[in-house]
């Protein structure tokens, strides 16, 4: 039995959602990062990066894609250096994924209980969640190659090739985010080329109408490129040498799950549907396997195969939806108890020596591992929240300690990025300079002096 595009799959219990519940379950994922963070946790050390490239933002000669800093100075201009300017944004972004993840199972046919199950899985997956805490690309970047993936998804469930189009702005989107977008690309291949009801559609002009408009929209990435000598290339080769280097492929394998939590369950049934020849479930199945393969050729960080999942939950919810009283019963319990036991690995609810206890009580702490293989009691990016207000102010009672003829001549500089990229954003609350960083290394898209990296 294969979904009907539009139509419930299954009796009453498949009755379609109304709107007020879709809008209910996102404004709940909406608050949820926003109320349960506890207090303690600042900014990151990457958000500060942002915010300083959103400083200094050029949108066709940023040295990354401009997309994050472009958002970076509107929040900031809203915000100030409020902790929120990093929180509202990315809990939006992670809201929008699990709308558009609501919104692809409606269209084939998802009833109100798959869409709340489809909620639960989005708290429950930690890769989901964390990111809906954190102001990184990474968030961004799974709401692009979702909505991608929807639109291959629909191009081929309702044999309408026009959905071409979602998929070609989703990628431009996602070159404007991340460089990681290329990967989404040849990913799709596979489904295009194994599903024929995909296939024939590149005898169609929507596909390549689609393709013109990611190259479009990619354009500034592309000439921030160009115009900086490809420095893409460079960070590229210093993360492979500090950090890709330690991936091993096992252990990223056992990490998804960990990362998915109890929304794995939710993947498994999306890959069982795609066997039995659903066609929506098989492009999505077939785009995951091969994004998860291709991280594991390039030997990626785990973290990179998340954006394969998505809509792979989606579709999951879709097929439990047709089975019987018995799965609809447990299933959301189970998703339900392993979003609460999570709920920390994916938002910092509690105060840093609580959260290291927690990890350890629910033994994953043997899991948390640095970007160079280090275990850690935190997990780092929990670690990278901490103390960086208090490092600012130490550096302007010193400052304030100067002469005004040596504040004049001075230079407020920061050993790395982090540290440069506090004082940037809390110079002006204590009447400091704009920093520089003592490495060298200027905030993307800016060199020289007054440039924080």
């Amino acid at each position: 039995m294969r979904n009907i595009p539009g139509e419930p799959s299954s009796g009453a219990e498949a009755l379609r959602p109304g709107p007020a519940l879709v809008a209910l379950i996102v404004a709940f994922r909406i608050a949820l990062p926003l109320v349960t963070i506890d207090p303690t946790w600042e900014f990151h050390r990457d958000e500060f990066l942002y915010f300083a490239m959103g400083d200094h933002f050029h949108l066709f000669g940023m040295q990354f894609p401009p997309l994050i800093a472009a958002l970076a100075r509107i929040s900031k201009a809203i915000f100030g250096d409020d902790v929120l300017a990093a929180r509202a944004p990315a809990a939006l972004a992670g809201a929008a994924v699990m709308g558009a993840m609501v919104v692809l199972a409606i269209r084939l046919g998802a009833g109100r209980w798959a869409v709340i199950l489809i909620a639960l899985a989005s708290v429950a997956a930690p890769a989901l969640l964390r990111t809906s805490v954190l102001f990184h690309p990474v968030v961004f970047d799974q709401l692009w190659c979702l909505l991608a993936v929807a639109g291959a998804v629909l191009a081929a469930a309702e044999r309408n090739p026009r959905w071409w189009l979602l998929t070609g702005v989703a990628l431009g989107l996602g070159a404007l985010t991340k460089f990681s977008a290329a990967f989404y690309g040849v990913s799709l291949a596979l489904p295009v080329l194994l599903i024929p009801e995909l296939r024939r559609q590149l005898a169609t002009r929507w596909p390549w109408l689609g393709a013109g408009l990611a190259a479009l929209l990619a354009t500034p990435s592309i000439t921030g490129q160009v115009v900086n000598h490809w420095p893409f290339l460079g960070q590229m080769q210093s993360l492979r040498a500090q950090q890709l280097e330690h991936a091993a492929p096992l252990q990223f394998l056992l990490t998804q799950p960990l990362l998915l939590g109890a929304a794995s369950v939710l993947v498994i049934a999306g890959l069982l549907a795609a066997i039995r020849g659903d066609v929506p479930a098989r492009v999505a199945g077939l785009f995951a396997v091969a994004l998860v393969g291709l991280m594991l050729v390039m030997n990626g960080k785990a973290y990179y195969a998340a954006p394969g999942y998505p809509a792979l939950i989606a579709l999951g919810a879709l097929e439990l939806q047709r089975r019987g009283r018995v799965v609809k019963t447990a299933i959301p319990a189970f998703v339900a108890v392993g979003a609460m036991v999570l709920l920390p690995m994916g938002i910092p609810v509690f105060a840093p020596e609580e959260m290291a206890r927690y990890a350890h009580r629910i033994g994953v702490s043997a899991a948390i591992r640095t970007n160079r293989s280090e275990v850690l009691t935190l997990p780092q990016d929990y670690a990278d929240m901490l103390g960086w207000r208090r490092q600012a102010e130490a550096a302007a009672r010193v400052w304030r300690t100067l002469t005004p003829a040596e504040q004049a001549d001075g230079i407020l500089a920061g050993s790395n990025y982090g540290e440069a990229g506090a004082l940037a954003m809390y110079h002006q609350r204590l009447g400091l300079p704009y920093p520089v960083a003592s490495t060298g290394i200027s905030t993307p898209g800016v060199s020289g002096r007054g440039a924080a990296s």
